[in-house]
């Protein structure tokens, strides 16, 4: 059985990660060939060990003169958006110079694999078309049933500026998507599912919930003694980790942990945060600013070290995050919305709030702060290897392809 997955990238961010973790395991069943097409070049060992291929944009000569006097559509409509200047965390169009249904893997699959194709990766109008396999489409965020936006605050909050774009666009995708019949969706998190559910977009479209899967050998855990001195940790205060690919990004939340880190009495613990740029911390506490991180193992030492992991999402599907850290047996606090909810126990592997307010974070930090609840490290471990195996998730997969072809 072949399968080619589609994703814009295979390493940065959660949603790529989570691709090629899927990928990386098919790769290992003798009964299938998988592949994928991105759009950025990696290291070419990496590449050719790792069955990833490059697509290749349109080489008409009209294409061609279009993209080098700047007046392709892509260029165009992304300049417009620029101008209105709206405030959001990303947005896509639904246009691409690249011809993905035209790639040689694509052409050859079984079944087409969809994962993150934004960033204009994708042409829905030609796509959807011309492709004739199932397509097995995996949401990581709201933006395929969207239009332009990713998540529902941003589109609320732009659509005095942005609303006409944002439904001309919704209304393109849903009629290019709607030529074809054979696609299924895949949820990570049952609450994305209900949402995909319920939109215009895929309403008539079969959905099954299948969470992530990640390989527990790369996130063993480790002595947390030993892990803290590491990474400069040398006292006997509690330590708290936050973890996101931008510290800036507002759906994460880091202004709701700075403002509960400001009602705090409690001074005597550490913050670790690791992530692209830096927060400003007013308080007077032990704060470690670790920067990116990709190596696996390093990153397995940091949520060693930690004794809790603040996931403080406004929104977010099924995040890497929590994954990670449960792997560790490192309890996690979070609000009680997205797939965090789903999976967060209060008091077994974690603290979920009910609240999305910085008053409410703070209480929750303090429960953890002052001991209300104690959390088993060996079974907070056991739920992820229950849960979140990549084998389990392979077999799910697989099971979905067969069904489809069949």
């Amino acid at each position: 059985m072949k399968i080619a997955h589609i994703s814009t990238f295979v390493s940065s961010g959660g949603a790529a990660i989570a691709a090629f973790r899927l990928h990386q395991s098919l790769m290992k069943h003798p009964d299938i060939e998988s592949s994928m097409i991105q759009k950025y070049a990696e290291d070419r060992g990496f590449m050719q060990q790792n069955n990833i291929y490059l697509a290749e944009k349109d080489k008409s000569l009209i294409a061609k003169i279009e993209r080098k006097l700047k007046i392709d559509k892509v260029t165009l409509q992304n300049k417009k958006l620029e101008e209105l200047k709206g405030e959001y965390e990303i947005t896509s169009i639904p246009f691409s110079s690249y011809r993905l249904e035209d790639h040689p893997k694509i052409k050859e699959a079984d079944i087409i694999h969809l994962h993150w194709v934004a960033d204009n990766f994708l042409n829905y109008p030609t796509f959807f078309k011309k492709t004739k396999q199932p397509i097995v489409w995996t949401l990581h965020d709201m933006n395929p049933f969207q239009g332009i936006f990713h998540y529902k605050d941003d589109e609320i909050q732009n659509r005095h500026i942005l609303g006409n774009i944002d439904k001309k666009y919704l209304k393109l995708k849903q009629d290019s998507i709607n030529k074809k019949s054979n696609i299924t969706i895949a949820t990570p998190s049952a609450w994305l599912g209900n949402l995909s559910k319920n939109s215009d977009t895929f309403s008539g479209y079969n959905h099954v919930v299948i969470p992530y899967g990640m390989d527990f050998s790369l996130f063993s855990r480790l002595d947390r003694i030993e892990a803290k001195k590491k990474i400069g940790v040398n006292n006997s205060s509690k330590t708290i980790l936050f973890v996101s690919a931008g510290l800036d990004n507002p759906r994460k939340g880091i202004d709701l942990l700075l403002k509960a880190i400001d009602t705090l009495n409690e001074q005597n613990y550490n913050l670790i945060s690791v992530g692209h740029g830096n927060i400003d911390i007013c308080k007077k506490i032990n704060y470690i600013h670790l920067g990116s991180i990709s190596d696996s193992k390093k990153l397995n030492e940091v949520y060693s070290a930690a004794d809790m992991t603040i996931l403080p999402s406004r929104e977010d599907n099924l995040p890497n995050v929590m994954l990670e850290s449960f792997a560790n047996g490192t309890p996690v606090i979070s609000f009680g919305n997205g797939g965090m909810a789903e999976h967060i126990k209060n008091g077994e592997n974690g603290i979920l709030i009910n609240e999305i307010n910085p008053d409410a974070l703070a209480t929750g930090i303090n429960e953890f702060l002052e001991d209300k609840y104690y959390f088993n490290n060996d079974n907070i471990r056991k739920y992820a290897i229950d849960n979140f195996s990549d084998d389990r998730q392979t077999e799910k997969y697989i099971e979905l392809y067969n069904s489809l072809l069949k």
